[in-house]
């Protein structure tokens, strides 16, 4: 990493950082019996590794769905 000094100024100057973007997805699965027996996961589309689980289940797969969802747009995940 190269630093750069500003003409006017003495101090070295760094580039930018730049995060990198990870893609997370939403999957919804069977996780139990029961009345509510769907939830959610968010997880990482380049290693896999979940974010985020629903704190409890869903009657069915679209309610799962749209809350999961909910969670995306709200927090875009960047806080997991």
């Amino acid at each position: 990493m190269a630093l750069h000094r500003t003409a006017r100024h003495s101090t070295p100057t760094l580039p930018p950082l730049v995060r990198a973007h990870s893609l997370f997805r939403l999957r919804v699965s069977f996780v139990g019996g029961g009345f509510k027996p769907y939830g959610w996961e968010i997880y990482d589309e380049e290693d896999g590794k979940n974010v985020r689980r629903s704190p409890s289940g869903f009657r069915t797969s679209a309610e799962a769905w749209q809350a999961g969802l909910w969670l995306l747009d709200q927090h875009d995940t960047s806080d997991c």
